[in-house]
């Protein structure tokens, strides 16, 4: 579902008079303002009246940019959440830069300001390993500690401090995710995120603040008259946990200059077939030892005309470009690959998804691969996983599909869903997803689509992104769980080969934006967990509460819409049942997340979360 802006006439000037907000767009003068009575935004109309709660309403031509324009769409909370975020900004600057900035906070804060500790001190450590240790701290009942600018400026300080460090060494961040306008102003929920980051070591702050907005008396403006901490988390270490070595491990392949290096926006120019790559741009990756010298060897999968690259695994850890020898330099749009033993002959074949079909070579056993088989998957193949599903001792496919395939829709198809029938929280027109069982050996490579034989055509129609296999439930055989785009996800189980959807009865579905999908043992009980990758939207989470979202929606549909602003997944399994700890175990705020796993990443026994995310959404690449 998209919010339908209202096309307003072009972007005027904004004069800050006694009074209010005035707007000058397209020759017709507007006046919003703050009101000082219950915090919301008030605009005055032609005919003399006054509409509360909606912004700036005007005509003019059309302006593609405006559509960004909180101030044409009628989302107050969005125009006050423009105003805060530039003081926020503001603020960010003044710690970055470890300068007193009382200039910055006069702007920011009333001259009465209340303000409770924003860093604690007495942190319990809650993990430790590598040389970083996490540390948390209880702020109930702290309450407010500091009064007036100079209480708020000394806080400001103390954030500063406890980071150390300079201004060329710092990064802080800070996200509005929820506001609400009412008597007593403005209430923000913002998120903090701080960091110092150089050869002394790491200092991260992870913190939520309660802040409190009133508009000023000539009601031009908002000042902070209250911030209260309610989390805060800090990890300190002598070195990061993970150094960025794409340079030292690729550079001295040409390929990483004249290909790699140059990504998506310099290819989506000069490619044509930008299908999936318009609008995903997500080409997948592969690990495996290709030529059995005991070393992992990385498959990189690209947009359509410009070749998949195959790069081996030296004794020094550096990677060399294999692409030419290995013959898997295909030209196809690639969405997914896995390196997989499907002949069992003892080495790591190759299986790549691209655009329409899913092409397997076959290993020599030395890395260079020879195409065994194509099979037709139709258009829109997104992600693939891998089992023996039916004990028979060789690897079968599970080809997950997005869109439907319509080639005259494609284009705008691949999100938005073909045809007419979209339903953004419950999307039931994608791509059919394929079970493929493997009936070949050493010589005959013959897959056979057994999809609705086994019964996995059943809720098969969801904009799959990604499966993965796992014995849930601890009966001895594969099962499969499926993230899908626009609403439940499915978690198929195994019954002697044959699959019955158990989502919904074991509380698996997740409606959301799903991504992707990892297993893990999160408690260590024997049983299973999931973690789904979906998307975080603080602009989502502030919109979608409101009475104007989606009018006329159920209260089941608008909680269903306003879930998918809410971010990543964690299902732990009780026996057989899921139940969600997301929230509870502080693992929603992955971002826009593309690709989650679980991984012991300090070989302490306990499966910890990676989270791959980005999405560039203005023409600043600094927002990944």
């Amino acid at each position: 579902m998209r919010l339908s802006p209202k096309i307003l006439g072009l972007a005027g000037l904004l004069f800050l008079v006694a009074g209010g907000f005035v707007f000058w767009r397209g020759g017709t003068q507007n006046r919003s303002y703050v009101s000082e009575e219950s915090g919301s935004i008030r605009t005055s109309t032609a005919d003399g009246g006054v509409k509360e709660g909606v912004a700036l309403v005007a005509t003019g031509s059309d302006d593609w940019k405006g559509l960004d324009d909180p101030t044409r769409d009628g989302w107050d909370t969005e125009v006050l959440h423009e105003l805060l975020k530039k003081k926020l900004d503001g603020l960010s600057k003044v710690v970055v830069s470890g300068e007193g900035g009382e200039e910055e906070v006069r702007e920011l804060a009333d001259t009465e300001v209340e303000v409770s500790e924003l860093v604690l001190s007495g942190l319990d450590p809650i993990w430790s390993a590598g040389g970083v240790t996490v540390k948390r701290g209880n702020p109930a009942g702290g309450g407010v500690s500091r009064r007036g600018l100079e209480g708020f400026a000394s806080v400001v300080q103390m954030i500063q401090k406890s980071l150390g460090g300079n201004a060329g060494t710092r990064r802080c961040v800070f996200k509005v995710i929820a506001l609400e306008s009412g008597q007593a102003g403005v209430r923000g929920r913002v998120l903090v995120e701080c960091a110092r980051i150089d050869q002394g070591g790491v200092v991260e702050q992870h913190a939520e603040w309660m802040t409190t907005w009133k508009a000023t008396a000539a009601g031009d403006d908002l000042k902070l008259v209250e911030v209260v901490l309610e989390r805060f988390e800090q990890s300190e270490g002598r070195k990061r946990i993970f150094a960025d070595c794409t340079e030292s491990v690729l550079g001295s392949n040409d390929s990483y200059e004249q290909q790699i290096l140059r990504g998506y926006p310099y290819w989506l120019k000069r490619i044509q077939d930008t299908r999936q790559m318009t609008l995903l741009g997500t080409p997948g990756t592969a690990l495996g030892d290709v030529n059995g010298d005991g070393l992992e060897d990385l498959y990189l999968c690209q947009a359509g005309g410009v070749p998949n690259r195959l790069y081996v695994q030296r004794l020094d850890g550096t990677l060399q470009d294999f692409t030419e020898e290995s013959g898997a330099g295909w030209l196809e749009s690639s969405r997914s690959a896995l390196l997989v033993d499907l002949d069992n002959d003892g080495d790591q074949d190759l299986v790549v998804v691209s655009y329409a079909r899913v092409v397997i070579g076959r290993n020599d056993g030395q890395g260079r691969f020879k195409v065994a088989a194509v099979i037709e998957a139709g258009i829109g193949a997104m992600g693939i996983a891998s089992a023996d599903y039916d004990g028979d001792g060789d690897l079968d496919l599970y080809v997950c599909h997005y869109s439907k395939g319509d080639l005259e829709f494609e284009a705008g198809a691949t999100v938005i869903g073909s045809g007419g029938q979209f339903v953004y929280h419950d999307a039931n027109n994608g791509g059919r997803n394929y079970l493929y069982r493997n009936d070949g050996g050493e010589e005959n490579w013959i897959f056979a689509d057994v999809t609705t034989e086994v019964g996995l055509d059943v809720n098969n129609r969801r904009f799959s992104l990604a499966a993965a296999w796992e014995d849930f439930d601890n009966d001895g055989d594969q099962d499969l769980y499926v993230a899908n785009d626009f609403g439940r996800n499915n978690l198929y189980r195994n019954e002697g080969g044959r699959f019955m959807d158990v989502a919904p009865q074991l509380q698996g579905e997740d409606r959301a934006s799903g991504m992707s999908v990892s297993w893990g043992d999160v408690n260590r009980d024997g049983w299973m967990d999931l973690y789904v990758a979906n998307m975080f939207s603080a602009a989502g989470r502030r919109i979608a509460p409101q009475e104007a979202f989606s009018p006329g929606s159920s209260n089941e549909i608008r909680q269903a819409l306003l879930r998918f602003a809410r971010g990543n997944t964690l299902l732990l399994q009780d026996e057989g049942r899921f139940r969600d700890e997301s929230e509870e175990l502080g693992v929603t705020m992955g971002r826009w997340a593309w690709s989650s796993m679980f991984a012991d990443i300090n070989s302490d026994g306990w499966d910890d979360l990676l989270v791959a995310n980005g999405y560039i959404t203005t023409p600043d690449p600094g927002d990944l």
